[in-house]
């Protein structure tokens, strides 16, 4: 019995030996690999991964060494350590018309620039002439005399600031998001009759086709689809008269003659009221 009992308690001993030495082989090749994982790291923060190509595809009016110099960027820089964002944020604040920027990192050794030119949408009417805007609502020009002719005039917006390069904030917020709805609207319907808006009354947007039709959409909600109703709709008129168009409810528009005392007409349409 007793050769039973020291036998049990060698064979006790020596797995407890195990797996203390289990535990410290785990212990040393997780040390091992904390270590070669900062060496590396280290190592791609100084030594490795820096830029040596930078490439700009460039559409404003801006040189591509201004592009880079704007950016922060330059040759030798690490990438890893590099921040994309701040660089982007420089090169908008610094360009009028980069309307969306980017910059990416290409490993080992390329950062790749690219900035679109903004497209003017609007004339923005103010106190002293107006403001040149894109679809962001981001001021490219102050016009001092005519607004560009060839874009919709927008009243009634109230802009609180205009500086060249920021983006426009009018002295109600509220009206930031409806001049935003409005542009984009326009833009995408893309139709070149719609002269001017004036949303001086956001319940009443007043929108002004060619110089014989005046539609008044109501508020700024699903202006696409009103848009398009309505120039459904003047495709039946008589160019030669002048009329005024009301949106009522979701799918009609009453047409007024103004050269005459008529009774509204209403046109109805079959389809949703919703944007396309």
């Amino acid at each position: 019995m007793q050769d039973v009992v020291k036998e049990n308690v060698r064979r006790h001993q020596s797995s407890k030996r195990q797996r203390r030495r289990k535990r410290r082989h785990r212990a040393y090749f997780a040390l091992v690999i904390l270590l070669v994982f900062g060496i590396g790291l280290a190592l791609s923060m100084t030594l490795f991964f820096n830029v040596t190509d930078i490439v700009v595809n460039n559409e404003t009016d801006a040189s591509d060494e201004e592009v880079v110099t704007l950016s922060g960027i330059r040759y030798k820089d690490n990438l890893v350590r590099l921040d994309a964002k701040t660089a982007e944020q420089r090169i908008t604040a610094g360009i009028a018309y980069a309307e969306n920027v980017r910059v990416r990192k290409k490993y080992p050794s390329t950062i790749e620039i690219t900035v679109e030119k903004a497209k003017p949408v609007a004339n923005i009417s103010q106190s002293y002439g107006y403001l040149l805007v894109s679809g962001s609502n981001r001021v490219l020009e102050e016009l001092k005399g005519d607004p560009r002719p060839d874009l919709i005039v927008i009243t009634g917006y109230n802009p609180a600031q205009g500086t060249i390069g920021m983006y426009l904030q009018s002295e109600d917020e509220k009206r930031d998001n409806v001049l935003k709805t409005l542009t984009a609207a326009v833009e995408e319907c893309n139709n070149r009759d719609i002269k001017s808006i004036d949303m001086t009354d956001q319940s009443d947007i007043i929108v002004q086709f060619g110089t014989n039709v005046e539609f008044r959409m109501g508020t700024s909600v699903d202006a696409v689809y009103k848009l398009r109703l309505a120039a459904k709709t003047i495709e039946r008129l008589n160019p030669d008269k002048r009329y005024r168009l009301r949106m009522i409810g979701n799918n009609q528009i009453s047409v007024i003659m103004q050269d005459t005392e008529r009774e509204p007409q209403q046109e109805e349409t079959d389809e949703p009221a919703q944007i396309p």
